[in-house]
Protein backbone atom coordinates (compact mmCIF):
# COMPACT_ATOMS: atom_id res chain seq x y z
CA UNK A 1 0.00 0.00 0.00
CA UNK A 2 1.37 3.69 -0.78
CA UNK A 3 1.33 6.36 1.55
CA UNK A 4 -1.77 8.44 1.15
CA UNK A 5 -2.55 11.43 3.49
CA UNK A 6 -5.12 14.09 4.20
CA UNK A 7 -4.29 17.21 5.82
CA UNK A 8 -7.28 20.23 6.70
CA UNK A 9 -5.56 23.76 7.52
CA UNK A 10 -6.69 26.90 7.92
CA UNK A 11 -4.51 28.79 5.62
CA UNK A 12 -1.58 28.03 2.75
CA UNK A 13 1.35 28.53 4.71
CA UNK A 14 0.07 26.08 7.25
CA UNK A 15 -0.87 23.44 5.25
CA UNK A 16 2.41 23.50 3.10
CA UNK A 17 4.56 23.00 6.79
CA UNK A 18 2.43 20.14 7.72
CA UNK A 19 2.32 18.61 3.81
CA UNK A 20 6.51 18.91 4.16
CA UNK A 21 6.23 17.26 7.51
CA UNK A 22 3.63 14.57 6.70
CA UNK A 23 5.31 13.43 3.18
CA UNK A 24 8.76 13.62 4.54
CA UNK A 25 8.14 11.35 7.73
CA UNK A 26 5.38 9.45 6.02
CA UNK A 27 5.96 9.18 2.20
CA UNK A 28 7.31 6.04 0.23
CA UNK A 29 10.94 5.92 -0.65
CA UNK A 30 11.04 6.13 -4.72
CA UNK A 31 13.16 6.68 -7.35
CA UNK A 32 12.14 9.57 -10.38
CA UNK A 33 12.58 9.87 -13.98
CA UNK A 34 14.96 13.11 -12.79
CA UNK A 35 17.58 11.02 -10.89
CA UNK A 36 21.08 11.01 -11.66
CA UNK A 37 23.14 8.04 -10.39
CA UNK A 38 23.48 8.08 -6.94
CA UNK A 39 20.75 9.86 -6.49
CA UNK A 40 18.42 10.00 -2.80
CA UNK A 41 15.10 8.61 -3.13
CA UNK A 42 12.97 10.98 -3.02
CA UNK A 43 9.46 11.09 -0.53
CA UNK A 44 6.11 10.39 -1.95
CA UNK A 45 2.36 10.47 -1.23
CA UNK A 46 -0.74 10.96 -2.48
CA UNK A 47 -2.08 13.58 -0.90
CA UNK A 48 -5.49 15.68 -0.40
CA UNK A 49 -5.08 18.90 1.33
CA UNK A 50 -8.16 21.12 2.11
CA UNK A 51 -7.66 25.05 2.66
CA UNK A 52 -10.37 26.61 4.72
CA UNK A 53 -9.35 29.85 4.06
CA UNK A 54 -6.81 30.43 1.25
CA UNK A 55 -6.33 34.49 1.72
CA UNK A 56 -6.49 34.00 5.38
CA UNK A 57 -2.75 34.79 6.49
CA UNK A 58 -0.92 36.59 3.63
CA UNK A 59 3.08 36.41 4.54
CA UNK A 60 4.41 39.10 6.88
CA UNK A 61 7.67 40.41 7.64
CA UNK A 62 9.02 37.96 10.03
CA UNK A 63 10.57 40.61 12.36
CA UNK A 64 9.10 44.38 12.88
CA UNK A 65 6.20 45.42 12.15
CA UNK A 66 4.93 42.12 10.95
CA UNK A 67 2.91 43.91 7.99
CA UNK A 68 2.20 41.90 4.78
CA UNK A 69 4.93 41.66 2.48
CA UNK A 70 3.75 43.01 -1.21
CA UNK A 71 5.75 41.49 -3.97
CA UNK A 72 5.97 43.42 -7.35
CA UNK A 73 6.58 41.43 -10.25
CA UNK A 74 8.94 42.45 -13.07
CA UNK A 75 5.62 43.55 -14.84
CA UNK A 76 5.21 46.14 -12.42
CA UNK A 77 1.85 43.93 -10.53
CA UNK A 78 1.98 43.60 -6.90
CA UNK A 79 0.48 40.88 -5.20
CA UNK A 80 0.05 39.60 -1.26
CA UNK A 81 1.35 36.26 -1.58
CA UNK A 82 0.00 33.39 0.72
CA UNK A 83 2.11 30.49 2.09
CA UNK A 84 5.60 30.68 4.63
CA UNK A 85 7.77 33.16 4.36
CA UNK A 86 10.51 29.89 4.54
CA UNK A 87 9.33 29.31 1.12
CA UNK A 88 12.41 31.44 -1.45
CA UNK A 89 10.68 29.41 -3.96
CA UNK A 90 7.06 31.15 -4.20
CA UNK A 91 8.50 34.54 -3.21
CA UNK A 92 10.94 34.08 -6.49
CA UNK A 93 8.08 32.52 -8.64
CA UNK A 94 5.77 35.60 -8.06
CA UNK A 95 8.54 38.10 -8.61
CA UNK A 96 9.27 36.07 -11.78
CA UNK A 97 5.75 36.50 -12.57
CA UNK A 98 3.95 33.12 -12.04
CA UNK A 99 0.30 34.66 -11.05
CA UNK A 100 0.36 37.14 -14.27
CA UNK A 101 1.23 33.26 -16.35
CA UNK A 102 -1.64 31.97 -14.84
CA UNK A 103 -4.04 34.50 -15.23
CA UNK A 104 -3.04 36.40 -18.00
CA UNK A 105 -1.11 33.96 -20.50
CA UNK A 106 2.18 36.63 -20.18
CA UNK A 107 4.28 33.85 -21.51
CA UNK A 108 2.46 32.10 -24.04
CA UNK A 109 4.00 33.54 -26.50
CA UNK A 110 7.03 30.82 -25.74
CA UNK A 111 5.09 28.08 -26.23
CA UNK A 112 5.90 28.88 -30.27
CA UNK A 113 8.56 31.60 -29.82
CA UNK A 114 10.65 29.42 -27.43
CA UNK A 115 13.01 26.45 -29.08
CA UNK A 116 12.95 24.15 -26.31
CA UNK A 117 11.55 25.58 -23.17
CA UNK A 118 7.56 25.88 -22.78
CA UNK A 119 5.65 23.17 -24.00
CA UNK A 120 2.81 24.26 -22.55
CA UNK A 121 1.28 26.91 -20.17
CA UNK A 122 -1.19 26.34 -17.57
CA UNK A 123 -3.10 29.55 -19.03
CA UNK A 124 -3.18 28.37 -22.72
CA UNK A 125 -4.51 24.91 -21.67
CA UNK A 126 -7.49 26.63 -19.11
CA UNK A 127 -8.28 29.71 -21.21
CA UNK A 128 -7.43 28.72 -24.80
CA UNK A 129 -7.96 24.78 -24.71
CA UNK A 130 -7.25 22.56 -28.35
CA UNK A 131 -6.96 18.79 -28.14
CA UNK A 132 -4.39 19.08 -30.65
CA UNK A 133 -1.79 22.11 -31.90
CA UNK A 134 0.64 22.60 -34.02
CA UNK A 135 3.89 21.79 -31.45
CA UNK A 136 2.38 19.00 -30.92
CA UNK A 137 3.30 17.35 -34.47
CA UNK A 138 6.73 17.19 -33.00
CA UNK A 139 6.19 14.35 -30.74
CA UNK A 140 3.42 12.25 -32.59
CA UNK A 141 1.63 13.31 -35.93
CA UNK A 142 -1.73 11.52 -37.01
CA UNK A 143 -3.88 11.83 -40.03
CA UNK A 144 -7.22 12.04 -39.75
CA UNK A 145 -9.04 9.34 -42.21
CA UNK A 146 -12.53 9.91 -43.90
CA UNK A 147 -15.09 8.37 -41.70
CA UNK A 148 -16.57 4.86 -43.18
CA UNK A 149 -20.48 5.49 -45.36
CA UNK A 150 -22.00 2.21 -43.34
CA UNK A 151 -21.04 3.43 -40.01
CA UNK A 152 -23.13 6.73 -41.15
CA UNK A 153 -26.16 5.58 -42.06
CA UNK A 154 -26.61 2.98 -39.61
CA UNK A 155 -25.97 5.27 -36.75
CA UNK A 156 -29.12 5.78 -34.83
CA UNK A 157 -28.40 8.94 -33.14
CA UNK A 158 -27.50 10.39 -36.23
CA UNK A 159 -30.92 9.22 -37.48
CA UNK A 160 -33.03 9.97 -34.65
CA UNK A 161 -31.76 13.92 -34.58
CA UNK A 162 -32.39 14.05 -37.97
CA UNK A 163 -28.41 14.58 -38.96
CA UNK A 164 -28.71 11.63 -41.44
CA UNK A 165 -31.98 12.01 -44.00
CA UNK A 166 -33.67 10.91 -46.99
CA UNK A 167 -34.47 13.44 -49.31
CA UNK A 168 -35.12 13.17 -53.14
CA UNK A 169 -34.06 9.92 -53.01
CA UNK A 170 -30.80 10.78 -51.69
CA UNK A 171 -28.96 9.64 -48.00
CA UNK A 172 -27.82 12.61 -46.76
CA UNK A 173 -25.89 13.66 -43.74
CA UNK A 174 -25.98 17.01 -42.59
CA UNK A 175 -23.69 18.60 -40.82
CA UNK A 176 -24.67 21.96 -37.98
CA UNK A 177 -23.48 24.37 -40.65
CA UNK A 178 -25.45 22.98 -43.54
CA UNK A 179 -22.96 21.04 -45.54
CA UNK A 180 -24.45 18.17 -47.05
CA UNK A 181 -22.18 14.77 -47.73
CA UNK A 182 -24.10 11.95 -49.80
CA UNK A 183 -24.11 9.14 -48.27
CA UNK A 184 -24.12 6.59 -51.17
CA UNK A 185 -21.08 8.46 -52.70
CA UNK A 186 -17.57 8.34 -50.86
CA UNK A 187 -17.11 11.50 -48.80
CA UNK A 188 -13.49 11.90 -49.58
CA UNK A 189 -14.84 11.97 -53.56
CA UNK A 190 -17.29 14.89 -52.22
CA UNK A 191 -13.99 16.73 -50.27
CA UNK A 192 -11.38 15.51 -52.76
CA UNK A 193 -9.23 14.26 -50.19
CA UNK A 194 -8.33 11.23 -48.55
CA UNK A 195 -6.07 11.62 -45.62
CA UNK A 196 -6.11 15.01 -43.50
CA UNK A 197 -3.12 15.56 -41.45
CA UNK A 198 -4.48 16.43 -37.96
CA UNK A 199 -1.42 18.94 -37.74
CA UNK A 200 -2.38 21.38 -40.69
CA UNK A 201 -5.87 21.90 -39.04
CA UNK A 202 -6.74 24.50 -36.65
CA UNK A 203 -8.97 23.61 -34.04
CA UNK A 204 -11.27 26.65 -31.94
CA UNK A 205 -9.97 27.85 -28.56
CA UNK A 206 -12.31 26.83 -25.78
CA UNK A 207 -12.33 29.33 -22.99
CA UNK A 208 -12.77 27.26 -19.94
CA UNK A 209 -13.25 29.14 -17.34
CA UNK A 210 -15.89 31.74 -19.31
CA UNK A 211 -17.96 28.51 -19.85
CA UNK A 212 -17.48 27.36 -16.20
CA UNK A 213 -18.82 30.98 -15.35
CA UNK A 214 -22.14 31.02 -17.56
CA UNK A 215 -23.00 27.73 -16.16
CA UNK A 216 -22.45 28.68 -12.72
CA UNK A 217 -24.76 31.73 -13.62
CA UNK A 218 -27.30 29.87 -15.15
CA UNK A 219 -27.31 26.63 -12.69
CA UNK A 220 -25.66 27.13 -9.54
CA UNK A 221 -26.05 24.04 -8.47
CA UNK A 222 -24.52 22.17 -11.48
CA UNK A 223 -21.77 19.23 -11.19
CA UNK A 224 -20.36 20.10 -14.46
CA UNK A 225 -18.24 23.16 -13.83
CA UNK A 226 -14.83 22.21 -14.71
CA UNK A 227 -11.60 22.47 -17.05
CA UNK A 228 -9.16 19.98 -18.03
CA UNK A 229 -5.34 20.61 -19.36
CA UNK A 230 -4.85 17.37 -21.20
CA UNK A 231 -4.04 16.68 -24.54
CA UNK A 232 -4.24 12.59 -24.85
CA UNK A 233 -3.07 12.79 -28.37
CA UNK A 234 0.45 14.76 -27.59
CA UNK A 235 1.16 14.33 -23.55
CA UNK A 236 1.46 10.88 -23.24
CA UNK A 237 4.96 11.38 -25.22
CA UNK A 238 6.06 14.67 -23.91
CA UNK A 239 9.04 14.38 -21.47
CA UNK A 240 7.22 17.47 -19.53
CA UNK A 241 3.42 17.09 -19.46
CA UNK A 242 1.31 19.06 -17.55
CA UNK A 243 0.97 18.42 -13.67
CA UNK A 244 -2.14 20.29 -13.26
CA UNK A 245 -4.85 18.03 -15.02
CA UNK A 246 -8.18 19.27 -13.54
CA UNK A 247 -9.93 22.13 -11.83
CA UNK A 248 -13.32 21.78 -10.70
CA UNK A 249 -15.71 24.08 -9.47
CA UNK A 250 -18.65 24.32 -6.93
CA UNK A 251 -21.35 26.76 -5.28
CA UNK A 252 -21.90 25.69 -1.36
CA UNK A 253 -23.39 27.86 0.49
CA UNK A 254 -22.91 30.96 -1.83
CA UNK A 255 -19.66 30.35 -1.45
CA UNK A 256 -17.47 29.00 -4.47
CA UNK A 257 -15.06 26.27 -3.69
CA UNK A 258 -12.14 24.73 -6.34
CA UNK A 259 -11.08 21.37 -6.31
CA UNK A 260 -7.60 21.07 -8.20
CA UNK A 261 -6.28 17.82 -9.54
CA UNK A 262 -2.60 17.09 -10.28
CA UNK A 263 -0.85 14.18 -11.20
CA UNK A 264 2.56 15.27 -10.26
CA UNK A 265 3.75 17.92 -7.92
CA UNK A 266 6.92 19.27 -6.19
CA UNK A 267 6.18 19.63 -2.24
CA UNK A 268 9.35 21.70 -1.90
CA UNK A 269 9.42 23.89 -4.57
CA UNK A 270 6.83 24.53 -6.27
CA UNK A 271 3.33 23.74 -4.41
CA UNK A 272 2.76 27.23 -2.39
CA UNK A 273 3.01 29.00 -6.03
CA UNK A 274 0.86 26.63 -7.90
CA UNK A 275 -1.73 27.51 -4.94
CA UNK A 276 -1.26 31.52 -5.41
CA UNK A 277 -2.02 30.67 -8.88
CA UNK A 278 -5.38 28.35 -8.61
CA UNK A 279 -6.74 30.82 -5.62
CA UNK A 280 -6.37 33.90 -8.05
CA UNK A 281 -8.57 32.24 -10.77
CA UNK A 282 -11.07 30.76 -7.63
CA UNK A 283 -11.48 34.49 -6.65
CA UNK A 284 -11.27 36.08 -10.21
CA UNK A 285 -14.43 33.22 -11.34
CA UNK A 286 -16.13 34.18 -7.81
CA UNK A 287 -16.10 38.18 -8.71
CA UNK A 288 -17.39 37.03 -12.05
CA UNK A 289 -20.57 35.53 -9.94
CA UNK A 290 -20.53 37.86 -7.03
CA UNK A 291 -19.87 35.04 -4.35
CA UNK A 292 -16.85 34.62 -1.55
CA UNK A 293 -14.31 32.42 -1.84
CA UNK A 294 -14.38 29.40 0.00
CA UNK A 295 -12.39 26.40 0.37
CA UNK A 296 -9.77 25.32 -1.68
CA UNK A 297 -9.20 21.92 -2.16
CA UNK A 298 -5.82 20.39 -3.33
CA UNK A 299 -5.23 16.60 -4.80
CA UNK A 300 -2.16 14.91 -5.92
CA UNK A 301 -1.04 11.52 -6.81
CA UNK A 302 1.99 12.28 -6.69
CA UNK A 303 3.10 14.68 -3.84
CA UNK A 304 6.94 14.79 -3.73
CA UNK A 305 9.60 15.67 -1.96
CA UNK A 306 13.09 15.20 -4.16
CA UNK A 307 16.15 13.39 -2.34
CA UNK A 308 18.56 16.16 -2.88
CA UNK A 309 16.03 18.51 -1.22
CA UNK A 310 15.21 16.33 2.13
CA UNK A 311 18.00 18.10 4.71
CA UNK A 312 16.67 21.60 3.69
CA UNK A 313 13.34 20.60 4.31
CA UNK A 314 14.68 19.24 7.47
CA UNK A 315 15.91 22.40 8.60
CA UNK A 316 12.71 24.44 7.80
CA UNK A 317 10.88 22.22 9.95
CA UNK A 318 13.02 22.47 12.69
CA UNK A 319 12.76 26.22 12.38
CA UNK A 320 8.97 26.02 12.30
CA UNK A 321 8.81 23.87 15.63
CA UNK A 322 11.27 26.38 17.38
CA UNK A 323 9.20 29.37 16.20
CA UNK A 324 6.13 27.16 17.95
CA UNK A 325 4.00 26.62 14.65
CA UNK A 326 2.08 23.46 15.33
CA UNK A 327 2.71 21.37 12.99
CA UNK A 328 3.23 17.18 13.35
CA UNK A 329 6.99 17.21 12.69
CA UNK A 330 8.84 14.98 15.32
Amino acid sequence: MGSVIYIEAEDVGTAWLEALSRVLEEGDEIETEYDQKNSRLSRDSTALIKIKYPFKNPIKKRFGSQSVIKITTKFGNTFEVYGSIADVFLIGSIQAGYIEEILYGVNDHYIKDSDRSFPYSYHDRIFNYKPYSIEDTIKMEYNIEVINNEEIKTHQKLRYNNKVIEKDGKLLWILSDGTKFELDKEISEQINLKRIPLGILEFPKINQIKLIIEKLKKTPHTRRAQAITWRPYSDPFNEDPPCLQRLYFRIKENKLILQTCWRSRDLFKAWEANVNGMIRIQKMVADELGLEVGEYVDFSNSLHIYGQDIEHVKSILEQAKKSSIVISYK
